[in-house]
């Protein structure tokens, strides 16, 4: 079996001191993080590097690299090779409004424009969307692909390495682009969102889909983050029972991420319960990799931290008027933090269930806080002011609460009033077990 980091680790490199500079632009709330998208950072153990700036908002950050990476700022993707020195101005906002200078700097350019996966690729959120015929998809996804391609080849003296996995991408958005018309047809009302209906749309784009994804199972596509992304699509029982993608076989090395994945997931969204830990247990027992076990363990101690009696981790929040707000000012009180956003349909979904607890408990001893990670901060007032939503509401960077491990929301933190965890897992306001728990320790 292939070692989970065979791929990055096969022989020693040299890590060269690379320097990245520039400024942010359109920022706002939202987190200043430059992320490594490698195969450790899927599972949050990759580089990342909080970027600190200055009234004219430019930030310098010096690390040492040992191989070509891609990077994330923002909405922002990058191609950091070790030594780099590159000087940038990016938008938050638009990517493609980039400007650079130093090293790579045209790779950066280059990726500026770089569809989205998440909005279907070509489909653009569905807005090409502009009928139910799959013909002009195809259509679509083979005119946008050649326009990428030949951007790649104008480029100039760029490294082999990233010709080859931009190649891959291009691969990748002609197949997304195909692959997420029924869910944005859907959306328009051409069909029901069904995996039946989904199925059927696709077969009449057999040929296109295995002809473009002939091949592409190669462990060394493992260091692009979209590929990964793109894994269990090409896993995906139901569109293989269609006779899709039936040649596509993951490798040994892709099943070990995937283990990996499966697991560290279900940690991230329940957090160490004794099923998580009685699962680790026998996952550090069967015969996995080195570095598998190794990243396991890495994660079990991060969310040992959060266990049930050890101390809560104060953060501080903003208020409405950009005070300051500490989480340990809620001490001497049972403390229910809801972290929600203006985004985030569930979360709004339950701010009636979170009222009404809070006008169910107000003679009680426990504070309701509500905390968004907004990063669009005039989009939370208008909503706030809009829903007369204005009293103690509190607002937070996202990249504050990394103790917390907050990778989804909702997500509900219930605190004691001595300032130590009970959860910060704890049920949903409209849950009747969360009730029973704030009785139990009111």
């Amino acid at each position: 079996m292939a070692t989970l980091l065979s791929i990055a680790c096969a022989k020693p490199k040299q890590q060269l001191t690379t320097v990245i500079s520039g400024k942010l632009i359109n920022w706002g709330n939202a987190e200043k993080i430059l992320r490594a998208e490698d195969i450790k950072s899927d599972f949050g153990l990759g580089q990342s590097f909080i970027l600190t700036t200055d009234e004219n908002d430019r930030f310098t950050v010096t690390f040492d690299l040992e191989e070509a990476t891609y990077f994330s700022l923002g909405r922002n993707k990058l191609f950091i090779q070790p030594g780099d020195q590159l000087d940038m101005e990016v938008d938050y906002r638009d990517p493609e409004v980039g400007v650079f200078q130093g090293d790579g700097a045209e790779i950066q350019a280059y990726l500026g424009g770089v569809a989205f996966p998440k909005s279907g690729s070509y489909l653009q959120g569905g807005t090409n969307v502009k009928g139910p015929e799959m013909a002009p998809i195809i259509a679509l996804a083979k005119e946008k692909t050649e326009e990428r391609a030949e951007a790649l080849m104008q480029l100039g003296a760029v490294s082999q390495e990233f010709i080859k996995l931009e190649e891959m991408r291009l691969r990748l958005d002609y197949l997304n682009t195909i692959l997420s018309f029924p869910i944005y047809g859907s959306f328009k009302n051409y069909w029901e969102n069904t995996e039946d209906k989904k199925a059927e749309i696709l077969l009449a784009a057999k040929k296109e889909l295995d002809s473009a994804s002939n091949g592409i199972m190669k462990d060394e596509y493992m260091k692009h983050p979209n590929f990964r992304d793109m894994l269990l699509t090409f896993s995906d029982g139901q569109i293989k029972t269609s006779g899709i993608f039936t040649d596509l076989k993951m490798t040994d090395f892709m099943k070990e991420y995937d283990a990996l994945g499966a697991f560290i997931s279900e940690l991230e969204l329940g957090g160490l319960t004794s099923s998580m830990q009685a699962k680790a247990d026998v996952f550090m027992n069967e015969q996995h990799s080195t570095e598998y076990q190794e990243m396991v363990q890495l994660k079990l101690n991060e969310y040992q931290a959060l266990e049930k009696g050890q101390p809560a981790i104060d953060v501080t929040f903003k208020t409405v008027d950009d005070a300051p707000v500490s989480l340990s000012q809620f001490k001497g009180k049972l403390t229910y933090v809801d972290l929600w956003a203006t985004w985030c349909g569930p979360c709004i979904d339950e701010l009636p269930a979170f009222e009404k607890l809070r006008n169910d408990y107000a003679d009680q001893n426990i504070n309701f806080v509500p905390v968004s990670i907004d990063t669009d901060l005039n989009a939370w007032k208008k909503y706030l002011q809009k829903h007369n939503l204005t009293e103690n509401e509190l607002v937070i960077n996202r990249l504050d609460l990394a103790d917390y491990k907050v990778i989804t929301i909702p997500r509900y933190l219930l605190i004691d009033k001595d300032f130590k965890i009970i959860t910060v897992f704890a049920p949903k306001p409209s849950s009747e077990e969360l009730r029973k728990l704030i009785d139990q320790y009111l």
